[in-house]
């Protein structure tokens, strides 16, 4: 309750919050760059928050260094913003204070609450941008749609875009017979279980190996490790032929019988004993440790787990469901606010164009596991040899023609807090044990609450 209540705070509808801190920004002058000047070689300098951190962020830098030597008009100055959280309300309170920066990475609710006003938007339609650059037209198509709003206004263009995808310990594989990934949730679900039931991890070799008897003492190797995501309770309820929310997103269909299919997928791997949950990355360190033979997490995890990944490892696509194939794409976009100007606007679309074209998205792609934004980009022979060489090249990529997306409401922030809450109340009722035949009607009584919280917020922000 008391971790509710403290996501509760960091809402949208914490004006109280906000206004303490335009006030605070304000007064310290850490609003972007308010004088606006030139560089000290004559280049207009274009203010850009982001939130990415350590080896994003230092590739981010390298990208940005190259773009400020390419051309004699215009300085990307970048603004590191720290986690995600504290860049959307650093971009809300920047908007009330009348002094934002050129541009900024934002999801797309931000971009929502920034653009409803109409007539007062915060943000630019790029529309008139767009129309003489044959650039958005060869964005892979759920990226066009990501970035497209209301009445076919265009706020956004993407930035850091990635998939969930499967990674697997080919030597635990191999041990229990199987010689390629599972393809679907119940292949998943059923090695497994063959996972739990045969392999140990041996700590004299430092590895898995076959359990040699039925008293064997070693730590048994577990079959699937998970942190309680909204994400990929999302995809499999699209697979199965559900839908998170009504045409309109004014009402979330959560509490529909697929919903409790979907989310008894995990609530199965806790109470049949091939699954467990963990908390924050730890799942991510547990593959690292050859503990377990399956995690399921963001195609860029890999770049922070690289130094983990000391044995024969795989990385495919998300398993696939019964009756649509589909995945949901995640990730920020990046956006240009109002009121800066002529001139920065024309250097700031100039960074965003560039940042979009075939060879740096491809290059932005190889080296942090993001998905590329274009098409032309998968033709560059250094782009067809990334995929075809390097481990979980192709795996968020290949996601793209089946890429879906999260409801975009401005309330979606605060139905996803009240969605992960849900499931994780739901998981710590499994693992506590308890009547397996109440299960099915405790998750669904559980899902059925938070849909009515959810409608809620979405009543108070649907645009």
């Amino acid at each position: 309750m008391r971790r509710e209540k403290r996501e509760e705070r960091r809402g949208y509808g914490s004006f109280s919050l906000l206004w303490l801190l335009v006030l605070c920004l304000f007064f310290t002058g850490c609003l972007g760059d308010p004088t606006r000047e030139l560089t000290a070689d004559g280049k207009r300098k274009i203010v850009f928050w982001h939130a990415m951190p350590g080896a994003l962020g230092d590739t981010l830098t390298s990208l940005l260094n190259e773009y400020n030597s390419s051309q004699d008009k215009f300085h990307v100055h970048e603004e590191f913003m720290g986690r995600y959280d504290i860049l959307e309300q650093k971009i809300i309170a920047s908007v009330m204070a009348g002094k934002t920066p050129d541009i900024a990475q934002m999801y797309e609710g931000v971009t929502m609450l920034l653009t409803r006003d109409e007539g007062e938007e915060s943000l630019q339609n790029l529309s008139p941008y767009i129309k003489d650059w044959d650039g958005f037209t060869d964005l892979f198509e759920v990226l066009q749609r990501n970035s497209t709003y209301g009445d076919g206004k265009v706020y956004s263009l993407p930035f850091n875009k990635s998939f969930p995808v499967l990674m697997y310990n080919k030597r635990v594989l191999s041990l229990v017979g199987w010689e390629r990934p599972p393809k679907s949730w119940n292949e998943l679900a059923a090695i497994s279980a063959l996972v739990q039931s045969k392999v140990v991890f041996d700590p004299d070799k430092r590895r898995p190996v076959l359990r040699s008897q039925s008293g064997d003492s070693r730590d048994p190797v577990g079959g699937y490790a998970f942190s309680i995501d909204p994400w990929l309770f999302e995809i499999m309820l699209l697979q199965s032929g559900g839908a998170m929310t009504n045409k309109e997103e004014t009402k979330v269909l959560f509490d529909s019988e697929v919903s409790v299919d979907s989310l008894m997928w995990f609530v199965n791997a806790i109470s049949k004993g091939w699954g467990y949950r963990t908390q924050g990355y730890d799942h991510q360190n547990d593959f690292g440790a050859q503990k377990v033979a399956f995690i399921i997490t963001s195609s860029v995890s890999q770049k922070f787990m690289a130094n983990k990944l000391n044995f024969p490892y795989g990385v495919a696509a998300v398993p696939g469901g019964e009756k649509r194939d589909v995945s949901i794409l995640s990730g920020t976009n990046v956006c240009l606010f109002s009121g800066i100007g002529e001139e920065r606007s024309r250097g700031a679309w100039d960074f965003i164009k560039w940042f979009n074209s075939p060879e740096i998205t491809a290059r932005w792609a190889m080296n942090t596991f993001y998905v590329p934004t274009r098409r032309a980009s998968l033709k560059l022979p250094k782009m067809q040899k990334y995929m075809r060489e390097v481990e979980g090249g192709r795996a968020g990529i290949e996601q793209l023609k089946i890429g879906d997306m999260e409801p975009r409401s401005s309330a979606w922030y605060r139905c996803r807090i009240i969605l992960r809450s849900a499931m994780e109340k739901i998981i710590s009722i499994v693992e506590k044990g308890g009547e397996t035949s109440k299960i099915r009607k405790m998750v669904q009584e559980n899902l059925s609450d938070a849909a009515k919280r959810m409608n809620r917020e979405l009543a108070k922000y649907s645009l």
